[in-house]
C-alpha cells in the first residue's frame, strides 16, 4: 500500500496531518499578509506538485512540515495533505 494511502488511513482532517503545534513550530516569524496559514502550505504544496515556483520562505515551511522534500518533490504526507485540503471542495 502507498504512503500517502496509509497516511489517509490514520487521519480524516490536514490538523490531524499536520497539527497546529507542528505548523506553529515551522512558521516562526513568517508574514504572509492577511493570508491563513493552511492556505500558505496548501498552495505551496500544490505549486510543487504542479511544478511551479514558489518563495522561499513558503518552501522552508513546506520542507520543515515534509510535505516536500530537499529536491522539490512532494512527499506521501503532502499528497495526502492536498487530497484532505481539496476533497470536499473549495478554491483550488
Amino acid at each position: 500500500m502507498r504512503a500517502s494511502i496509509r497516511l489517509l488511513l490514520k487521519a480524516d482532517t490536514v490538523e490531524q496531518l499536520v497539527s497546529d503545534e507542528d505548523l506553529e513550530s515551522a512558521w516562526g516569524n513568517a508574514n504572509f499578509g492577511g493570508m491563513a496559514k493552511r492556505e500558505v502550505i496548501r498552495l505551496g504544496t500544490l505549486k510543487c506538485l504542479a511544478g511551479w515556483h514558489q518563495g522561499y520562505t513558503s518552501k522552508t515551511i513546506c520542507t520543515e512540515l515534509g510535505l516536500i522534500d530537499s529536491q522539490y518533490r512532494v512527499t506521501a504526507k503532502g499528497r495526502a495533505y492536498i487530497w484532505l485540503a481539496c476533497k470536499r471542495g473549495g478554491d483550488v
